[in-house]
């Protein structure tokens, strides 16, 4: 048995919003509220897997064509270093030697990058041309060096061309070239470098001084930073990764019609080729507030239809329910047909996010011992009914969670004045007419 029962409420965004479409759609198209449901997630569900594939595209687009920039520009920028050092012995090379690397575009425009990448591949290819027609032991060591980096693994390339640089340079001893190579790469080996990723600057500044080192005790030393310059690079990394999560998680919360400009930017973060400075930040955390107050205002006006239509589709006679029940909060009376004078009563309170339930009736009657005994029956019949109100409830988003409950009888049902009840009709033809929901629509 069961008198008053007050429990919090808990608002399921999704799964509100998404009932509250579906019980509109049936009752407007006079078709089954499951089938509705199952048809609205489905087509949700390939909507969000369709935007959420179209961002990865993007996403590997753009790390792509960022990444294969910055590699190209290192290399086209060895390949100018390696033909400055043999122009001493290939004096034709040195007047065709290109002034600049060409720069990177400003924007993001994704027409400008493509034209970027061209154009570091036209220079690359007619740089590569002019070095493989240098004559004599220098231009096959060049060719053969060329032509066995050509695919090999970004350290391994950087560091064969500063080898090939340094058996070029005069002054130099070309039999340290290896051994020095080999300190620059032990150090490296400690980097996780992603798959043809451009090497950091820093390091491959440290790399090419480690190589070209006058001494064995000067690569030596080099190499003590390089090392602290790879352990910051490694903390660079993990920050980044952070940064990244939080870039991918401010994309899935931001709403379709957010800025262009801010989710422009907040992808090239998600993308890797991009940091999140604290302005980015900042707006992304600006557009989520204002987000989150429309995303609530949404919740609380499917929360007040849900509750409504599961009342109906439960049997019971209710008022059309403002749809600020649960921003302003407010009471909703509702009955079964038969019910005669009593009613239950829901009452809302928003900042304590509760919902109390009591079983009333209208003032008149005579208060008397058989009236008593029909106000506990009253109260039975409510406390058999709520288990399946909580569980029609719960399955479409507005979870109650019971944490007073009172016996029946343990205080005496409210006595109110009838013009504080609602005038619902008895008869029905005063319901309006909607779509029977099927016994496996309702828990």
């Amino acid at each position: 048995m069961s008198g008053p029962i007050t429990a919090g409420f808990v608002l399921v965004h999704g799964l509100l919003v998404l009932s509250a479409r579906a019980l509109q759609e049936a009752r407007a198209m006079k078709r089954e509220y499951g089938d509705v449901l199952a048809q609205l997630a489905e087509r949700d569900r390939q909507q969000a897997q369709a935007r959420s594939g179209q961002r990865s595209a993007r996403l590997e687009r753009i790390a792509a064509i960022r990444g294969e920039g910055e590699r190209q520009a290192a290399r086209l920028d060895r390949l100018r270093a390696l033909a400055q050092a043999m122009s001493a012995q290939a004096p034709d090379i040195a007047a065709k030697i290109p002034a600049t690397v060409p720069a990177a575009p400003a924007g993001d425009d994704d027409a400008a990058w493509g034209a970027h990448l061209r154009a570091l591949d036209a220079a690359i290819r007619e740089l590569t041309a002019l070095l493989g027609q240098a004559g004599g032991a220098v231009g096959e060591r060049v060719r053969a060096s060329l032509a066995a980096t050509a695919s090999a693994p970004v350290i391994d390339e950087v560091l064969a061309s500063y080898v090939l640089q340094r058996q070029l340079k005069p002054g130099l001893d070309a039999g340290e070239a290896e051994r020095f190579r080999q300190t620059a790469a032990r150090v490296l080996a400690r980097l996780e470098l992603p798959a043809g990723a451009a090497l950091p600057a820093e390091l491959e500044a440290l790399a090419k001084a480690i190589v070209l080192a006058p001494t064995l005790e000067r690569a030596e030393a080099l190499a003590t930073e390089l090392r602290l310059a790879v352990q910051r690079q490694r903390d660079a990394r993990d920050a980044q990764r952070r940064e990244i999560a939080d870039a991918n998680r401010l994309l899935d919360e931001l709403p379709e019609d957010a800025p262009a400009v801010l989710v422009r930017a907040l992808e090239l973060v998600a993308a890797g080729v991009a940091r999140m400075d604290p302005p980015l930040r900042a707006a992304a955390e600006a557009a989520l507030a204002t987000t989150a107050a429309d995303r609530e205002r949404e919740e609380q006006e499917a929360a007040a239809l849900v509750l409504q239509e599961s009342l109906r589709d439960l049997g019971y006679d209710v008022d059309d329910i403002e749809a600020t029940l649960f921003a302003d909060g407010g009471a909703v009376h509702f009955r079964r047909r038969g019910w005669e004078n009593y009613f239950v009563r829901m009452r809302v309170d928003v900042r304590e996010r509760t919902a109390n339930f009591n079983v009333v009736r209208a003032r008149g009657d005579e208060e008397t011992a058989e009236r008593r005994r029909l106000d506990a029956l009253a109260e039975d019949r409510w406390c058999a009914e709520f288990p399946r109100l909580m569980a029609t409830l719960e399955a479409r988003g507005l979870t109650l969670d019971v944490r007073r409950r009172l016996e029946a009888g343990e205080v005496p049902v409210q006595v109110v004045d009838g013009d504080q009840l609602p005038a619902i009709a008895a008869d029905e033809d005063a319901t309006r007419p909607r779509a029977a929901p099927r016994a496996r629509d309702l828990p």
